[in-house]
């Protein structure tokens, strides 16, 4: 039975809004540009647990000549939760239905654990049959353990899953192992891309 795996950001839920970074920025002390340089270069070692999350804001404020507190640091970890909560309502609605029709689910993001743990307590994560998430694994797409540690928890075969995520590159990367992919660029889009596998849903009138 193939398994159908979601990506959470970008797919899921929105890509961060232009605010919130704007926000989160500012509670950093710099500008939203010299902000995203660090937040991201030092972003995949955070989600693959290389870092915790004091030294990957203390790595963030090194970029911007900024030190923080335990006090400051929290309050970035809370903005960048809430920056990654905003759902795409027609991807739930494709979860939903997808699972109303028997489909086998499974959730795999590159998150750290600050972010995972607020994920998998969200009431579309309940259908999912697992939650996974690069921190705990650990490995984050596109390396290929990263797929090969989803597979054995699945314990499935590369053709008996179809990976659903926004980044072309992690797609690829999962192709390269033998697993399907769809591209992400909506719910209809996405939804069709599945029907072509043979994934089909009813979809709500």
């Amino acid at each position: 039975m193939t398994w159908v795996l979601f990506d959470y950001g970008g797919v899921i839920c929105q890509p961060q809004l232009e605010a919130e970074v704007a926000l989160l920025a500012q509670t950093a002390g710099g500008t939203v540009q010299a902000f995203n340089g660090g937040y991201w270069a030092y972003r995949l070692d955070y989600d693959r647990a290389e870092l915790d999350a004091v030294t990957y804001w203390q790595k963030v404020g090194a970029g911007l000549g900024r030190s923080y507190s335990a006090a400051e640091i929290a309050e970035l970890t809370r903005l960048d939760i809430a920056s990654w909560l905003h759902l795409q309502p027609g991807t739930v609605t494709l979860i939903e239905d997808l699972a109303a029709a028997g489909h086998r689910l499974a959730l795999l993001s590159n998150a750290p654990a600050e972010v995972a743990g607020v994920v998998a307590a969200l009431p579309v994560a309940a259908h999912f049959e697992y939650c996974t998430f690069s921190c705990y694994l650990p490995a984050v797409k596109p390396e290929p353990d990263c797929y090969r540690a989803v597979l054995a928890i699945l314990d499935a075969s590369p053709a008996e899953v179809v990976l659903v995520d926004d980044r072309p590159e992690n797609v690829t990367g999962a192709e390269a192992l033998g697993m399907r992919g769809v591209q992400f660029t909506g719910p209809d889009q996405a939804r069709a891309a599945l029907a072509r596998y043979g994934i089909t849903t009813v979809p709500r009138g």
